[in-house]
């Protein structure tokens, strides 16, 4: 393979067997959606269900939501831009940041729920700071970050697209986004629970299928690194020193950005609110439970993720350097772009409705968050009289709010490298809900002060810090310590210098 493979040019009938692949999945969804609205005919039980979701369900659920349009393609594009040094963000430490969210945060979820009636996490922060600004706060912080990583999800399915049919993605997306906006409004956290759930099992079997698919067309392991050392030998370092150690790029040539990327894994699915919600219309789990959920989680959440990384180095290797060189799309199309190469039509429509479906599945997981915070965390708790009917309007029309808000931003102006831009609400909701969330289940001396000034430090330092890394003045490796490590600062001395909450309170929650 001395010559690169051409880039594969927009192929009317791929494109009708992926429509035809989608419309399917999202068809599936509604009809999920429809059986579910029974479930979601009250504003308490269209945030949350009634806890009675079983872990199958939960753990594919949860497995959907954390992968995202991020992981089945985003990450694809970070290694075939730099390489096997791409491997730390971009799938290395996957499997390790998600089973903290489900050994230490889920039951403490699903307890809250059970125990004290919360809806939302939001919800969940004010009973345990006993605090309506801490609620209120937290939401607000959610919302902020959260419209960021949306963002992500549609520019996934609109490179897909481009890839696919070399048409503007409007219509496709356009078409998506009603089908989330039906299937969540009528089934509300139900009906969005068991579409997650049907769409891990789909984006879990593409990726899979993609990557055992691009290391048998490329020979193998050995023969792969042949081909990327032919071309540039940088590709297979694990470090890429030769990159500037500043800037978004310190993730793959520093030691600091290597070991950051731990980090910023290890934090940002327990402090994602999208994945921490899926356990509030849980069951109450034994042992066997936790164990098929730990197995689903494993399936969809592990092999597969090692093989998109893997599918990204796969790609470079058949294309080269030439997919750079394709604004705003550049390395995104990796994955897309490999699929049609070496699996034709079968792979790649099984590939776009498994991108979609991971798309789709966090935007709808994040967007129902979205709304939920606004109604319950912001207008009920300060206007407790307001009808149940009237909330359950507007948080179906806040659904539609937070669904054209990312679509809008990604047609106005997508981000150049959809992990990078993912990257960045990554850090600042787990440096911030790491503490907010999971150890405050765990430590009783946290207290509201601490909550506040933790968040309020996380928005500013991550603002301030990205537009510093941008401009090439800090890495972003750096930028997660300074957040993660500041936002413990103001955690643990802003709780210390304060008053706990009285023992009586703190029992009830802690028994």
């Amino acid at each position: 393979m001395s010559n690169f493979y051409p880039i594969p040019k927009p192929d009317i009938s791929y494109a009708i067997w992926s429509a035809i692949g989608i419309s399917l999945m999202l068809f599936i969804c509604i009809f999920i959606g429809f059986a579910s609205r029974k479930k979601a005919t009250t504003f308490e039980s269209f945030l949350s269900g009634h806890q009675d979701i079983g872990p199958i369900i939960t753990g594919l659920a949860l497995s959907a939501t954390w992968l995202s349009g991020w992981a089945t393609l985003g990450m694809m594009g970070v290694t075939y831009a730099v390489g096997w040094s791409g491997m730390w963000f971009a799938g290395m430490w996957t499997i390790i940041g998600i089973m903290p969210c489900l050994f230490f945060t889920g039951e403490k979820m699903q307890k809250y729920a059970e125990k004290f009636g919360v809806r939302t996490v939001p919800d969940a922060l004010g009973v345990r700071f006993d605090s309506k600004v801490v609620q209120s706060l937290s939401a607000l912080v959610m919302i902020f970050f959260m419209i960021l990583y949306s963002v992500g999800q549609f520019k996934a399915g609109a490179t897909l697209w481009y890839a696919i049919t070399g048409l503007p993605p409007l219509w496709c997306l356009l078409f998506a986004g009603i089908i989330v906006f039906i299937y969540m409004i009528v089934g509300g956290y139900t009906g969005t629970q068991y579409s997650l759930a049907f769409q891990g099992i789909i984006l879990g079997i593409a990726c899979f299928t993609l990557g055992i698919g691009a290391i048998l067309f490329i020979g193998g392991p050995s023969a792969l690194n042949i081909f990327l050392s032919n071309e540039d030998p940088k590709l297979l370092d694990l470090i890429r020193r030769d990159l500037p150690s500043v800037g978004n790029t310190q993730l793959f040539s520093s030691p600091v950005g290597v070991v950051a990327t731990f980090f910023i894994f290890l934090t940002m699915a327990t402090g994602f609110p999208h994945n921490v919600a899926r356990f509030l219309g849980m069951k109450k789990l034994n042992k066997r439970d936790f164990a098929l959920i730990t197995l689903m989680v494993y399936l969809v959440a592990g092999p597969p993720i090692f093989l998109n990384a893997i599918t990204g180095l796969v790609s470079r290797a058949t294309f080269g350097p030439q997919l750079l060189k394709i604004e705003p799309w550049k390395g995104d199309l990796a994955a897309p772009f490999l699929a049609m190469v070496i699996g034709g039509k079968p792979i790649t429509t099984l590939y776009a409705v498994g991108v979609f479906a991971a798309a789709l599945s966090t935007l709808s997981g994040m967007v129902m968050i979205m709304a939920g915070n606004i109604t319950r965390d912001i207008i009920q708790i300060w206007n407790p009289k307001i009808s149940q009917k009237v909330l359950l309007i507007l948080t179906k029309i806040f659904i539609g709010i937070f669904i054209l808000i990312p679509f809008y931003w990604t047609f106005k102006k997508p981000p150049p490298l959809l992990a990078i831009f993912m990257g960045y609400a990554a850090i600042g909701l787990g440096g911030i809900f790491v503490f907010c969330t999971a150890i405050s289940f765990y430590w009783k001396r946290a207290t509201k002060v601490g909550a506040i000034l933790c968040m309020v430090y996380g928005v500013l330092s991550t603002l301030i810090g990205s537009i510093f890394v941008s401009k090439q003045k800090i890495g972003m490796g750096t930028l997660e310590f300074i957040v993660l490590f500041g936002c413990g600062f103001f955690y643990f001395v802003g709780s210390l210098l304060s008053k706990p909450l009285p023992e009586e309170k703190l029992k009830k929650l802690f028994e």
